[in-house]
């Protein structure tokens, strides 16, 4: 609590403090009988007040209480303007503290630096509230983009008197309102709902154009986007005071050097404007202007990075002015030497010179200052940008149209011509890629079917054929003759599978898979396959499992799921040791019958996954018993459970492999309860 510049010590602070809030005491009860502040309204009340300069800065409320009122000037205008400022000035207010209704003191500017508020509570002792902007939260203060201080509230109506000390190094316009936070709240949602408008306008225009660089790769956008983020900066984090959003140090410290993001703001905004008009060619000799008030924008950059906020302040009036007449100009003189995307242009710097103009004139008492005029600058701060925008978007348009224009015919045509001869030989080049293909394609399935043919087939019927030329010559007696024939039965099982896969197959190389959904009895099918393989089950001893939950219809093609089913369950046979274990399923998951084999292995690391995929005729593999197949049947199971809706899923673990697949249950016949 610092009254004086000079050090004093703490007795006599304390003394100095007391002997002020005394003669505030007194001054009240004088004036209490005409209080000019009566209505609380989120208005402000700049001609309700009257106010002292303190040039020096030094005089402290006691001093103030002695000053004759004769000497406090009345206030002519709703928001009071001290101009570019380094004195202190005492503000007095007299108002009506009504009983029990909090009232709220409104400094709605966030970049004055130092607000003192002197009054009393209910029971007459002294209080203070300290604000400002390079002035830390504190109790009874709430800081966002301006200043809200919390009154003491009073235990009875009566007329009190306030004093306001403010001091600051910068233009000072000070819109002051008492109000109650109904009010608060009533009157600050006009205001709130216009900047989130132009806030959210500007976050568009430098996330839309910055797009639009890193598309297109035109530095004139990298420059914009430059503009608009050092400018919004600016406007935001000063102007507004939305620097609370990061903290009270970095709020102090960017109101210590505001006018960083000014100066970089001019330089960057030049730079974009001689880059759009191509300044060497349209205007020429604008370029020692730019180049002046580049260096202008330097020299503001270094006042205010060394704290001189005053003189930067007038720089930045003086500086605002200038670039906004003289980009202007220039962009006229391009726009007359033929620089079309200029008429944009030329409208938003006419804009914002003028919004600039404005707002220089009413700090300079020549216009009356308004909640309006405040707003001026970030609103047609975000306007000139918004025009800038879609003069970059004519002129990308411009230059297009140029390049068009400015093709040659004859290239053109040769361009074409190649285009179409690369996209011929390409095309041909595909097909015989794919002829070949096909070739080879073809010539493997032929060799591989002469191979099943020739060995696969051939060898099981010679030694039939052997074993009935020996009966025919009655070389074998009945026991001998039946002996042999059981043991061939494995064999001519295998030619029958072989045989079936084969004609399967050759009928989908030659007319294609025909698939034909019906409705059948899954739980039938399984069964009857089941009861046809226990002569295959039973010599290798394998124990088989089955648990079939599903007794209803699906809606497949029946012939192929037989097909699939068999070969399934032949590999199953084939490749289980003897004495092992088979355990087939089916069960309904997400209303469709899950059919699952597994079986176990001799060992898992001699199975390939890959080979069973099914995409391609797999080598031919032993069973163990030396049961041999011709590598068909995978293949076709999974074209064939392709064509009715899924595909079979292989999980191998441990010693044990399995196969899955689902069809879909038809709705009607499946019983949910089972």
């Amino acid at each position: 609590m610092i009254f004086n510049s000079c050090k004093i010590s703490a007795k006599n602070h304390l003394f100095s403090f007391i002997l002020s809030s005394f003669l505030l005491l007194i001054f009240q009860s004088a004036f209490a009988s005409v209080p000019n502040v009566t209505v609380f309204k989120y208005k402000n009340i700049g001609k309700q007040v009257s106010y002292l300069e303190d040039k020096d800065g030094k005089l402290d409320l006691e001093a103030v209480l002695k000053v004759s009122p004769n000497q406090f000037s009345a206030g002519k205008q709703d928001i009071l303007n001290f101009g570019n400022t380094t004195s202190a000035w005492w503000i007095k207010i007299d108002y009506l503290s009504i009983k029990q209704l909090p009232i709220y003191l409104i400094v709605d500017a966030p970049n004055i630096e130092h607000i003192t508020v002197f009054t009393t509570d209910s029971s007459g002792r002294p209080v203070q509230l300290h604000a400002g902007s390079l002035v830390p939260e504190n109790k009874g203060v709430k800081v966002s983009n301006n200043f809200v201080l919390s009154l003491p509230v009073a235990n009875k109506d009566q007329a009190k008197t306030m004093y306001i000390r403010l001091k600051t190094n910068n233009i000072l316009l000070v819109p002051l309102k008492l109000a109650t936070s109904e009010n608060i709240m009533t009157g600050s949602t006009i205001k709130v709902s216009i900047e989130y408008i132009y806030i959210g306008l500007l976050i568009a225009l430098l996330l839309f154009n910055l797009f639009l660089f890193i598309s297109i790769k035109d530095i004139t956008y990298l420059y914009y986007v430059l503009y608009v983020l050092t400018l919004s900066s600016y406007l935001l984090i000063y102007i507004r005071g939305y620097g609370f959003l990061f903290g009270d140090d970095l709020r102090i410290l960017f109101n210590l050097h505001p006018h960083l993001f000014l100066s970089f703001s001019v330089i960057t905004s030049l730079i974009f404007c001689g880059k759009f008009l191509h300044l060497n060619k349209m205007a020429p000799k604008m370029k020692k202007f730019f180049y002046a008030l580049g260096i202008c924008g330097i020299i503001l950059f270094f006042t205010s990075l060394f704290g001189y906020k005053h003189l930067s302040a007038a720089i930045a009036q003086i500086l605002t002015v200038t670039v906004a007449v003289v980009v202007w100009i220039a962009g006229i003189i391009a726009y007359r030497n033929g620089h079309r995307p200029a008429k944009y242009y030329i409208i938003a710097w006419f804009f914002i010179w003028i919004t600039v103009a404005i707002v220089t004139l009413t700090l300079g008492g020549i216009i009356q200052p308004s909640e309006f005029t405040i707003q001026l600058i970030p609103i047609g701060s975000t306007f000139e940008l918004l025009l800038l925008s879609f003069a970059l978007g004519d002129r990308y348009k411009v230059i297009m149209q140029t390049e068009q224009k400015l093709r040659d015919e004859n290239l053109l045509l040769v361009r074409t011509q190649n285009q179409r001869l690369e996209e011929s030989v390409m095309e041909r080049t595909l097909q015989l890629s794919n002829t070949i293909n096909e070739l080879e394609n073809a010539n493997a399935v032929k060799n591989k079917l002469f191979s099943i043919i020739a060995h696969d087939l051939r060898s099981p019927l010679n030694s039939l054929m052997s074993i009935l030329s020996l009966n025919e010559m009655q070389a074998l007696s009945l026991d001998e003759l039946a002996q042999l024939l059981k043991q061939n039965k494995n064999t001519i099982d295998s030619i029958y599978n072989t045989l079936n896969n084969l004609l399967y197959w050759a009928q989908a190389q030659m007319n294609g898979i025909i698939t034909q959904i019906g409705q059948f009895n899954y739980k039938s099918l399984l069964e009857e396959l089941l009861f046809l393989y226990l002569p295959l089950i039973k010599p290798k001893q394998i124990n088989i499992q089955s648990k079939i939950e599903y007794d209803g219809l699906v809606s497949a093609d029946q012939n192929q799921i037989n097909l699939v089913i068999r070969n399934l369950i032949d590999n199953a046979i084939k490749f289980t040791p003897i004495g092992g274990a088979i355990s087939v399923t089916l069960t309904v998951k997400d209303e469709k019958a899950v059919f699952e084999i597994e079986n176990e292995i001799d060992d898992a690391n001699e199975i390939n996954l890959e080979n069973l995929s099914g995409t391609q005729i797999a080598a031919a593999a032993y069973g163990t018993k030396n049961e041999r197949g011709v590598g068909l049947g995978l293949l076709l199971c999974n074209e064939y459970v392709r064509n009715n809706g899924d595909s079979i899923k292989v999980e191998l673990k441990e010693n044990r492999i399995k196969f899955s697949f689902a069809l879909p249950i038809v709705e009607k016949q499946y019983d949910k309860n089972l």
